[in-house]
Parts: structure tokens; C-alpha cells; sequence
């Protein structure tokens, strides 16, 4: 069975690394935190379920890695889109290997 906690296992070396988002466990689910850049305001969102909270991370790590690629300073290339879709796709595949 799929738990918050599996979900934070397969994104743990994408929230290691990206210091502005952190993801807390409450009585109403997981909340994840996005921080601005001068960590004086967030924002968050409540995942009721492991599945919303793996749809989450994935979008935001998407963009991580997009940013990453890019440093920021240009448009995404296809080749940037192939290499984030190579790395997206290894948490796709760890979400499914628990399902099973």
C-alpha cells in the first residue's frame, strides 16, 4: 500500500535538494510548502491522499528540474524536455514499483 511516507521516500533526493519546498505531515494529510525566494512568505497545499501527493512533487520537480536545466535565464529546449522527462520518469517508475 502506498503511504505519504513511500511518496516522501521516492522524492527525498528532489526535496533535499530544492530548499524551497518542504513537505509536514498533519492530522489532514500532507501539506506542501513553497517558500519565496527570500524564505519571508509561503504558500501551501493540503494532498488529502499519497496519489495527489505524488502528483505534487512530480509537477514541482518538473519545474525544478526546468529551472535547473535553463538556470532561469532562457527557454526550455526540447533537449531540456528530454533529459526532465528521463529524470521525472525515474520517479514514475519507483510510484509504480510500489504500487505493485
Amino acid at each position: 500500500m502506498l503511504t505519504f511516507e513511500k511518496v516522501l521516500g521516492i522524492f527525498a533526493d528532489y526535496l533535499d535538494a530544492d530548499e524551497t519546498t518542504e513537505v509536514y505531515i498533519s492530522r489532514h494529510g500532507c501539506v506542501r510548502v513553497e517558500f519565496g525566494q527570500d524564505f519571508h512568505y509561503c504558500t501551501g497545499e493540503v494532498c488529502h491522499t499519497p496519489k495527489e501527493l505524488f502528483d505534487l512533487l512530480a509537477d514541482d520537480y518538473r519545474t525544478y528540474l526546468e529551472i535547473e536545466l535553463t538556470k532561469g535565464k532562457r527557454e526550455v529546449t526540447e533537449d531540456d524536455e528530454r533529459e526532465a522527462d528521463a529524470l521525472c520518469k525515474r520517479h514514475l517508475d519507483r510510484w509504480k514499483e510500489e504500487l505493485e
